[in-house]
């Protein structure tokens, strides 16, 4: 028997008038809040306003189908996970195969004891609350994972701003001139790093929401990055490498110039994504070369480094907040970088592909087609570092 503070909500949609009462009258009995509907449409709109822990639906109703009721339920997102029993005299194999394809629970058959209907209910709502049990703890872990990282990540740079301004501001004529440079240079290089991560949560963010919204999709893949794209990259390159890293002298960049079907700003993003992953993973006096050439339709980006590398399976252990070798090496960033890459590529219809080796470094490849107009009008010109 269900306690009546626990509110059970149950959705019952059945077309006979006699059968739908006397359910409602033994569920109410047992605790349960009843809401019924008398066809698939109304039941449909009730489901969404009403929002039960468990629906029961008859099969053959008017106007629309128990079948098509489930459909619609499992798309709809706020009720798509609600347990789900067909109420039915017909009990052909096809038809059980065809409930169960579209997400059905289980069935039970017309006519019907009380108490099998009352265990059918049990049994699902039992099963649903350790699902919940399940995913809350996973998602309270994922969370505090998560929480932990963001904090981690967005304070450390913090404390290094407000300390260096509160130094310059408290004991400035302490200092000499070399040493206020060298403050107003960390108070920069924790600017950046903030930045920096702020605009990749900011990414991943408009990301989760075009995976949600597919009409969104669009601001990722519409665009072309014109000929004029290698030299604002390497612009930035170069201030990365020299402000945050201290290692201008490290990076190598060749770019070959040609209009690429990608929007600049996210052409943009994903390289200056890799090569901070290169900087950061390799020591000062190592090499991390980026290059960019172009064949017929594609254009092929590649950037190697020769830090310590890291273990990869696949491609699909790219995960959001997944940080590899993390136990190992004490890490900077919220470990969305790789991930955020990996999408850009696959909204653009590019394809990724990584080769790390532990010690040795780590070659990122990536194609990406051409813009249409251009593939016939190849460009014999590069940027190179000087």
């Amino acid at each position: 028997m269900v306690a009546m503070e626990q509110q059970i909500r149950i959705l019952v949609i059945e077309d006979e008038l006699n059968i739908r009462e006397n359910i409602q009258e033994l569920l109410e009995a047992k605790g349960y809040v009843i809401r019924t509907a008398s066809n698939g449409k109304q039941g449909v709109l009730e489901a969404i306003d009403f929002r039960p822990h468990l629906i029961l639906c008859d099969v053959m109703m008017p106007k629309m189908d128990g079948f098509k009721v489930l459909e619609y339920v499992r798309k709809t997102s706020i009720v798509q996970n609600t347990p789900f029993i067909f109420l039915t005299a017909r009990i052909d194999k096809s038809d059980i195969r065809q409930g169960m394809e579209l997400g059905a629970d289980d069935y039970v058959t017309k006519p019907f004891l009380s108490k099998e209907l009352l265990n059918a209910i049990e049994s699902r709502l039992k099963r649903q609350q350790k699902v919940i049990g399940e995913y809350a703890k996973v998602k309270h872990e994922l969370d505090t994972t998560v929480f932990a990282t963001y904090y981690h990540e967005f304070n450390t740079p913090l404390h290094g701003i407000l300390g260096g301004l509160n130094l310059l501001l408290n004991a400035r004529d302490s200092f000499s001139e070399k040493q206020i440079q060298d403050l107003l240079f960390s108070i920069l290089k924790s600017g950046l790093r903030l930045n920096h991560s702020l605009a990749n949560l900011m990414l991943y963010e408009e990301i989760k929401r075009a995976e949600v919204y597919p009409e969104l999709l669009s601001m990722f893949s519409n665009g072309v990055s014109k000929n004029n794209w290698p030299a604002k990259v390497k612009t930035e390159l170069a201030t990365m490498a020299k402000e945050i890293y201290n290692r201008a002298d490290d990076l190598e960049i060749q770019l070959e110039v040609v209009d690429v079907r990608i929007n600049p700003e996210y052409m943009q993003r994903m390289i200056l994504e890799l090569v901070d992953n290169a900087l950061k993973f390799s020591k000062k006096g190592q090499k991390v070369i980026v290059k960019g050439k172009y064949t017929e339709d594609e254009y092929l980006l590649e950037v190697h480094d020769f830090g310590r590398g890291f273990q990869l399976e696949s491609l699909s252990d790219i995960a959001p907040f997944k940080q590899f070798n993390r136990k190992r090496f004490e890490q900077q960033g919220l470990g969305i970088g790789l991930y955020l890459v990996k999408r850009i590529v696959d909204f653009n219809q590019g394809e990724l592909k990584i080769s790390p080796i532990e010690r040795e470094g780590t070659s990122v490849y990536i194609s990406l087609p051409l813009a249409q107009e251009n593939e016939l009008m190849p460009r014999f010109e590069f940027y190179q570092n000087a």
